[in-house]
């Protein structure tokens, strides 16, 4: 009889510690990940409830390797929501619109409404939180950005992005193959202009963000560095890195083509036409007064930093460089080709003009 009894209690006592396993959320069996800022960070085996702070583009790339399924994306920041609202990534992951960013709201993150949300894990970027996220009991895993110790190649970006990726989210990467058809993209761009003498190499200025109070370029260790090196052109600010400059040092640089990034909401017409900010003539410029001004493009993200069209903006900055080189390239039929191949989406004409084109509405916006 007390061995009957004994039995019993074992067999009551096993059923309750297997209730909690099932229903206490994250008690499964932990896993280690080491991160890419060098932290091991524990994490429940099974993970279904996903923030996302930064890299700003990062939430676009889980939303890519799911194959456009985010039901268990919890949190995204402001800034990607509004490019799923105004992108075809709202297309491909419709379930983006409806994904909270009220912990981020005003540009600052607010701990309280990332706790609200019960994330299983948050992805951010950098140091500056991690002490935060770690006092607050939540595992969170870090993705570099380029330009905080890693590589300015967007595509080397990526490519560190999806591998750790596979080691949080396991099942199956739907962007597998993207990087492996970029590094085809970057041999043949290298191939075509390897043999460019470098005083006719194409001089360009990259405006990483404009506004009436500051000009700010893209050179060294920015994503500007690893564009210009990709096609084979001179980053006319390469030296600067990333500050503000003034309109006498552009016009000491004369570049032959400008670009302006999607964090800023003028176009090229607005240097065109001398509206870009006070005081600031365009008119004495190369580029301008030869209407080569170019604003990069808004697919899955911005092409500017690192994303999964990576590979298409390569082609598309290789053609405004130097289209000569590349007169058989046709963006508009590549990126047609691309999002089937990719994204199993087909894009109307006018999906793919705005895409190339995208407008003033598209600059940085934190809500």
């Amino acid at each position: 009889m007390k061995r009957c009894k004994r039995l019993r209690s074992r067999l009551v006592g096993a059923v309750v510690v297997l209730a909690a396993a099932l229903t206490w959320p994250g008690s499964s069996e932990a896993r280690t990940v080491r991160d890419h800022l060098g932290l091991d960070v524990d994490l429940p085996e099974k993970i279904e409830r996903i923030a996302v702070v930064a890299p700003l583009p990062l939430a676009s790339v889980v939303a890519v390797y799911q194959g456009g399924d985010v039901r268990n994306l919890v949190g995204i920041p402001p800034d990607l929501l509004n490019t799923a609202r105004r992108s075809v990534l709202g297309k491909y992951a419709p379930g983006l619109l409806s994904v909270s960013s009220d912990f981020y709201k005003g540009g600052s993150l607010n701990i309280e409404e990332l706790l609200n949300l019960k994330p299983d894990v948050v992805f951010y970027s950098g140091a500056v939180h991690t002490e935060t996220y770690k006092k607050a009991g939540i595992p969170a895993v870090a993705f570099t950005h380029p330009n905080i110790g890693g590589s300015v190649s967007t595509l080397r970006t990526l490519e560190m992005w999806l591998d750790l990726m596979e080691q949080v989210l396991g099942g199956e990467n739907k962007a597998r193959g993207i990087v492996a058809y970029g590094r085809e993209v970057e041999a043949e761009i290298a191939r075509r202009v390897r043999d460019i003498p470098r005083e006719k190499r194409a001089r360009v200025l990259i405006l990483s963000n404009y506004n009436d109070t500051a000009i700010s370029v893209s050179g060294r260790k920015t994503f500007g560095e690893y564009w210009c090196d990709a096609v084979g052109a001179v980053n006319v600010g390469l030296d600067v890195g990333k500050k503000n400059v003034n309109m006498e040092q552009i016009y000491d640089w004369a570049p032959d083509k400008v670009f302006l990034t999607t964090f800023t909401a003028l176009v090229p017409q607005n240097l065109y036409d001398n509206t870009a900010g006070p005081g600031h003539d365009w008119s004495h410029v190369p580029a301008v007064r030869n209407r080569d001004c170019h604003k990069f493009p808004l697919g899955m993200h911005r092409w500017w930093p690192p994303c999964t069209d990576t590979p298409l903006a390569l082609w598309w900055f290789a053609k405004a460089v130097y289209p000569d080189l590349f007169e058989d390239i046709d963006i508009p039929l590549k990126v047609k080709e691309y999002y089937g191949r990719f994204y199993g989406m087909e894009l109307t004409d006018g999906e793919v003009e705005k895409l190339l084109s995208p407008g003033a509405e598209m600059r940085r916006d934190f809500f």
